[in-house]
């Protein structure tokens, strides 16, 4: 295969010009899939074992009064959405 071609003033603008346009073609393509995968990745770190567990500390050993009032607002909806009365 003749190479000079590669290196021909004549080709060199369309031959820059392909390899810009497949670098901004990929850009514009990956660009929104790995901004879609870092926000799922962030949304399930706060699912791993640890976090849950540290989660459920806070809520037990956080104040009593708000952790109460967050449990008698799931009592209501749960009995709203079961159809029976509210325990509160």
């Amino acid at each position: 295969m003749d190479f000079s071609l590669l290196f021909d003033p004549e080709y060199l603008p369309i031959i820059a010009g392909t390899i810009i346009g497949f670098g901004l073609l990929a850009a514009l393509l990956l660009v929104p899939v790995y901004r879609f995968l870092e926000r799922e990745r962030k949304v399930a770190q706060k699912w791993t074992p640890d976090a849950l567990a540290e989660r459920l500390r806070e809520r037990r050993s956080g104040n009593g009064a708000e952790g109460d009032e967050e449990g008698e607002e799931t009592v209501r909806t749960n009995g709203a959405t079961n159809g029976s009365p509210s325990s509160v």
